[in-house]
């Protein structure tokens, strides 16, 4: 079983990861695909027993694909439910995949199976595609609702059946038309426990240089799930500091914030991490030049020459950054009265502004014995 599902997931990759979105079609079978996380150059499959939180079958496998050295490089698990109230309904066998990081991959059919909408008529491809894209969408409002919502309470007070009973209208953009509990509990296969199941199998397994692997993922989620984990480690190789702190001139805003909020404190300590912090500070959007200001005066030590640039840039700043720069300058002005004297010199600045806000902040700096 082992042996022919990683040459199944070998193949799978090798022919169908060219795009975002890849489906194929060998020997009878439906699959369709998103763009790995990590290359698909499976080694050996790793059985994880988990609980499926079901009372019939309250354990099953999750199938963990690994690479020579023993990282986790996706995950997938067969499924066999039924997907009505009553039972009435077609049977659902599929393979779910996910990538490392918890994202959906993809699903697979086995051999001549395929999926069906009310009585029994066979996806063609375009509803497989929108299934598809309904999977790979973690936001969607499918995630909102339950079984009672999928269906006009007029329909139930009537006792129409599983089968043929019509879909609410509220539900309808984000279901396959005629195969809302197939959309519904695969979505929610995909999104439930497991994909919980597959973040913790991925910790576990977390080491640096499978760590830099994910960061360096075009995925911007798997960069968010990467920089959130890094207090996992304790060892952050050099690379991995320079792709954290390049993703501090990343065009996504919300990356940069991210990014600027998760930097280990530790990291600080070192004078070379903070010269590369500081270049960073002309790269950042500028809403969030301050939030760089603010990162370096929070370390017990900073470089000196990084405290002169700052003074220096001073009669350039506004606003914000202003504040955050001398806010950023207060904490190591005690021992620093040269520094102290630049500053004062600001004081006979021709822009009244930046006048106003030295003499304001030297009134509250503390006194230099």
């Amino acid at each position: 079983m082992r042996v022919l599902g990683t040459i199944f997931i070998v193949l799978l990759f090798f022919y169908g990861t060219t795009s975002t979105f890849s489906q194929q079609r060998r020997e009878d079978t439906i699959r369709y695909f998103t763009t790995p996380t990590l290359p698909q150059n499976v080694a050996d499959v790793n059985s994880i027993l988990i609980d499926t939180g079901g009372i019939s079958t309250p354990k099953d496998t999750l199938f963990q694909l690994l690479t020579k050295r023993g990282d986790p490089i996706s995950y997938y698990r067969e499924i066999s439910t039924e997907v009505c109230f009553d039972g009435s309904c077609r049977l659902l066998r599929v393979n779910l995949y996910w990538n490392v990081t918890g994202r959906y991959l993809g699903f697979e059919l086995p051999p001549a199976e395929f999926l069906s909408k009310a009585e029994h008529e066979p996806f063609n491809e375009q509803e497989y595609q929108q299934l598809h894209t309904i999977l790979a969408d973690s936001l969607s409002p499918i995630g909102n609702f339950n079984y009672q919502n999928l269906f006009p309470e007029s329909s139930a007070a009537e006792g129409v059946d599983a089968v043929t009973r019509p879909t609410s209208k509220d539900v309808l953009p984000y279901v396959v038309k005629g195969a809302v509990f197939t959309t519904y509990k695969m979505w929610n296969l995909v999104y439930g426990q497991m994909q919980r199941d597959v973040e913790h199998a991925t910790e576990a397994a977390l080491n640096p240089g499978f760590l830099l692997d994910i960061l360096n993922s075009d995925d911007i989620w798997d960069r968010y799930w990467a920089l959130d984990r890094m207090r996992m480690l304790s060892d952050h190789p050099l690379q991995m500091k320079d792709k954290v702190v390049g993703f501090l001139c990343h065009s996504s805003y919300n990356l940069v914030l991210h990014t600027l909020t998760v930097l280990p404190e530790e990291w600080g300590e070192d004078s070379s991490f903070q010269q590369k912090l500081w270049l960073a500070f002309d790269c950042v959007p500028a809403a969030l030049e301050p939030k760089v200001m603010e990162k370096l005066g929070t370390y017990k030590k900073l470089d000196r020459s990084i405290m002169l640039d700052i003074t220096d840039r001073l009669p350039t700043m506004y606003g914000p950054v202003l504040t955050a720069a001398l806010q950023c300058l207060r904490n190591y002005l005690p021992k620093e009265p040269e520094i102290l004297l630049r500053v004062t010199a600001l004081l006979k600045h021709n822009n009244p502004y930046i006048v106003k806000q030295i003499k304001k902040f030297l009134q509250e700096v503390p006194t230099i014995d």
